[in-house]
């Protein structure tokens, strides 16, 4: 029963944030979804008040053949009580298309819970992420990932049938929780995908990431990673992509 509760007041909350919310309105849609498909835990939004509200994203850089060096900023992962920053690299953009470098293309900073003032990332590893990314070369887009621009995170697919797969891989069912799930990315052929999440349980949590594999629009298989560390995770999320096949 009290599960039921915490189930109909999560969703009673998120209704009433969601509102009139009808995705990214701000300047920068090629760069709002460059972040979306590369960085974890995000929400696709940020939070003002009881109402969802574009994520602040703020050009940092520009180099001599047009890649775009930004922050992306949320005030917190939902559900959770994290809060961090992004600095964020796009190779290239049309009308259409973003262009990025997959895993390499971000870094992240944690900050402080609801703060209006990020901290500033600092200048070492700006460099570093302007080396991994090519910066001041010519730009090869073979070696870039290509999205097309949204102004909207993506739902799941198979939602339903995947949070019953959590259930069952955390072993919540006669648990008291609350659980959230987004979307991230999907491969090249657009058809694994990966997601991610965290599951609220009497005041701790479960951070998760799942690589979904599809067969004849089926879900195969979930492949599970709970990193040990939700703020530097990148090598244990490109190891956990590598073991699963992401590149193939």
């Amino acid at each position: 029963m009290k599960k039921i509760i915490n189930f109909i007041f999560v969703t009673f909350i998120l209704i009433v944030l969601v509102g009139c919310y009808d995705g990214y309105s701000g300047d920068y849609p090629n760069l709002y979804t460059v972040a979306i498909n590369s960085v974890l835990w995000n929400n696709g939004h940020s939070f003002l008040t009881d109402k969802y509200t574009d994520s602040k994203i703020e050009i940092i850089d520009e180099d001599r053949y047009g890649r775009i060096m930004f922050t992306y900023y949320e005030n917190y992962y939902a559900g959770a009580d994290i809060s961090f920053s992004a600095l964020v690299i796009c190779q290239h953009s049309n009308e259409k298309e973003v262009f990025y470098y997959e895993d390499v293309n971000y870094i992240i900073k944690q900050q402080t819970l609801y703060t209006q003032h990020p901290d500033d990332f600092e200048e070492e590893k700006i460099e570093q992420l302007k080396i991994a990314n090519d910066w001041n070369q010519k730009i090869n887009l073979d070696k870039c990932i290509k999205k097309e621009i949204t102004k909207d995170k993506p739902d799941i697919p198979h939602e339903k049938e995947i949070k019953n797969k959590i259930v069952n891989q955390f072993h919540l069912n006669n648990k008291s929780y609350s659980l959230f799930v987004d979307f991230l990315t999907n491969d090249s052929n657009n058809k694994n995908f990966i997601i991610y999440g965290f599951i609220r349980m009497d005041g701790n949590g479960i951070y998760f990431i799942g690589l979904v594999e599809i067969n004849n629009n089926s879900i195969e298989k979930i492949n599970f990673l709970v990193p040990s560390n939700v703020f530097d995770y990148k090598t244990e999320f490109i190891e956990f992509k590598k073991a699963n096949n992401w590149w193939n």
